[in-house]
């Protein structure tokens, strides 16, 4: 039995390599839609490589939508909120549309980005986490430096408050932390082992792989550097959970520090009333995770 799922993601070659890894994974997870987050130009982008990718594979009814263009509170000015040309502006509607059209109690995000969309929707249509079976998310950093501050990771800080939100909403959550993904790259040996993506440049596993070895040697070429995986854990975490392990416990966000703020805190059971809201896991088998990634992807050559 297939359980749905909706990918919420950032623009980027891991993103693309991460939808395409999910469709290789049709007999255990079926996708009820795709959501993109982040400048609009990037996210007009790759809503338009989804939409092909899925065409190719004949879901053609999963919807591609732009997520929430910018975080919870508004940002100075407006900064940060551009939607890609021809969007309606509409992402939060269109999640719970997608989240209310599943059974109770069946259907899993996988956010690797900002929560903006999710918290949003989860805050404009309450109704719909009965729906949820669970929130897999790519996010925040405990026993390891951040990679915005020395305390905050990217995906919470650029939205503490929709990161708390969806913490605080009754819902199971998986977080996936930099604790775990830090050495989750694609490195060049793994990139070999990807070559025959390349084979057939015009196809959805070529493009792809093109995406993937043009951001890890830089648009004008270069010696290439390690390029980070995370954007699939989350779906590595929901097919593949015996890779990881890790334990129940009640994490705060902190949306007010000036030095802090994105920082994620494990509470002592004394000062969170004993109440865990997350699965945090701590540790992953880094090199059984890229090789299950690996064989996702070589799955898509044709």
């Amino acid at each position: 039995m297939t359980r749905p799922i909706i990918l919420d993601l950032t623009p980027g070659a891991q993103a693309a390599a991460t939808l395409l890894a999910a469709l290789q994974l049709s007999a255990h997870v079926r996708l009820a839609g795709v959501l993109f987050s982040g400048a609009g130009t990037e996210v007009g982008v790759a809503m338009a490589h989804a939409r092909d990718m899925l065409d190719q594979y004949g879901l053609v009814d999963v919807g591609v939508y732009a997520g929430a263009p910018g975080p919870m509170v508004p940002l100075p000015h407006g900064a940060g909120r551009s939607l890609p040309a021809g969007n309606d502006g509409l992402g939060v509607a269109h999640l719970v549309q997608a989240i209310r059209a599943c059974p109770p109690d069946s259907v899993t995000v996988c956010c690797s980005g900002q929560l903006s969309t999710l918290a949003l929707a989860l805050v404009q249509a309450p109704d719909m986490a009965g729906h949820l079976h669970g929130v897999v998310m790519a996010g925040g950093a405990f026993h390891v430096p951040g990679n915005v501050t020395t305390v905050a990771e990217r995906n919470i800080a650029t939205d503490p408050e929709a990161a708390s939100v969806v913490l605080g909403m009754d819902v199971p959550v998986t977080l996936v932390p930099l604790d775990c993904t830090s050495r989750f790259v694609a490195d060049a040996v793994w990139m070999e082992q990807l070559a025959a993506m390349g084979q057939d440049p015009a196809s959805v596993a070529g493009r792809v792989h093109a995406d993937l070895v043009a951001a890890r040697m830089g648009r004008g070429g270069g010696n290439g550097v390690d390029l980070a995986l995370a954007a699939a854990a989350p779906l590595l975490a929901l097919v593949a959970p015996a890779l990881f392990s890790g334990h129940l416990a009640h994490v705060a966000v902190e949306c007010c520090g000036t030095f802090t703020r994105g920082m994620t805190v494990i509470q002592l059971p004394q000062l969170s009333g004993g109440q865990p809201n997350a699965l945090v896991l701590e540790r992953m088998s880094v090199d059984a995770a890229r090789g299950v990634l690996r064989d996702l992807l070589l799955a898509a050559v044709k």
